[in-house]
């Protein structure tokens, strides 16, 4: 053997060798669930991507996974279609309890340690008598130390999953601009699935505000096609209620509406109802029970949301009758208070709507609408 075909040879046994050793696994996984999830279906997902990462058979009750992790990146667990708890998927020995805790590893004990230390300052605050005037201020102590543990959390694991976990539970209190301002401290942040999504939801939130025109879509269901337009900007005022039958707050806030559709219905106010994130059968189920007599655009799911940056329920969004959002955002007594004023000084016989010169028919602003 000469020289050249010696060290050809030596090259390829270096880069078997190198692709056995990057095969071994370098993490495992493990999770008790319920013996009757044996034989069902568990799946390893990237939190912040939502990507599949591996799959597995649950057996003697337990979800177990196995192999090779480059870095560290946040996880979750789904089993027999039922999401699981929240870790860091990294190098090591991970092993999550019944209660959904994860331990063993470095990333894992430093993420449970702030969720650990918030139920601490709880525990200590429960104990507390308010109306003793030391305690009290020993409460709003503790309270403003159990507020600021996800920003320190953040701020000590800005390179880390930790970080980015932690800046989400305080992100979606954010504006745009001021999570436009947290991006550009940290540019990691802007790499984040979940970051881009919460961006384009505020983004869409903006484009919905106050002062905008609201936004059309249409929904099929059961074979019949439904537009916020057949409901919007026919020269009266609408409340738009965005809801589910499972959404308690939702619920509530049809007591509201109820009051103000009686006191209104016939000066010139509408309802409709858009039901998102539920099942048909569930919505048609709610609206018997609770005796809503307006009109529900059915099964919109995730398409009016993600238009109209809704990121929880209800949202309520009253629009005038030129397609001009006028409230936003608002239940109970702000929600009494902003249709009031509207309705205070609208008069349906007289109102002016924005008309198409070319057939004088009811019509905004097709660039904004669709």
């Amino acid at each position: 053997m000469n020289k050249k075909s010696f060290f050809l040879l030596s090259a390829g046994l270096l880069a078997v060798s190198a692709c056995a050793v990057e095969a071994q696994p370098n993490y495992t996984l493990s999770f008790p669930v319920s013996a009757d999830k044996n034989n069902t279906m568990a799946y390893l997902f990237n939190w912040d991507s939502g990507q599949k990462m591996d799959s597995v058979i649950v057996s003697d009750a337990q979800v177990k996974f196995t192999g090779v992790i480059d870095g560290a990146t946040m996880g979750r667990i789904m089993v027999d279609g039922a999401r699981g708890p929240i870790f860091i998927l990294e190098s090591g020995d991970i092993v999550i309890s019944q209660e959904g805790k994860p331990s063993g590893t470095p990333l894992n004990d430093k993420l449970v340690s702030y969720t650990q230390r918030m139920a601490e300052i709880g525990k200590e605050y429960q104990t507390l008598n308010l109306d003793d005037s030391v305690q009290a201020a020993k409460a709003k102590a503790l309270e403003a130390e159990y507020n600021a543990v996800p920003a320190k959390a953040y701020q000590e694991n800005l390179s880390n999953p930790v970080g980015l976990y932690w800046f989400l539970q305080q992100a979606y209190d954010m504006n745009l601009a001021q999570l436009d301002s947290e991006i550009s401290k940290n540019p990691a942040l802007g790499k984040s699935k979940k970051v881009e999504s919460l961006r384009n939801s505020l983004l869409a939130k903006e484009e919905t505000s106050v002062g905008k025109q609201y936004k059309d879509f249409e929904i099929t269901y059961d074979g019949k096609v439904q537009k916020l337009s057949d409901y919007v900007g026919k020269g009266h005022y609408t409340l738009v209620d965005f809801w589910a039958s499972w959404c308690g707050p939702c619920i509530r806030q049809t007591k509201v509406i109820k009051e103000l559709y009686n006191k209104y219905k016939d000066k010139g106010l509408e309802v409709v109802g858009v039901a998102v994130w539920d099942e048909p059968a569930n919505t048609l189920k709610a609206i018997k029970s609770h005796g809503l007599e307006w009109p529900c655009i059915m099964n919109a799911q995730t398409i009016p949301t993600d238009l109209y940056g809704i990121s929880g329920i209800p949202c309520i969004i009253l629009i005038d009758p030129n397609g001009k959002i006028v409230s936003r955002d608002k239940q109970s007594q702000e929600l009494i208070d902003d249709v009031d004023a509207a309705m205070a000084n609208f008069h349906p016989e007289t109102s002016a709507v924005v008309t198409d010169a070319k057939n004088d028919t009811a019509a905004v602003d097709n660039n904004v609408i669709f």
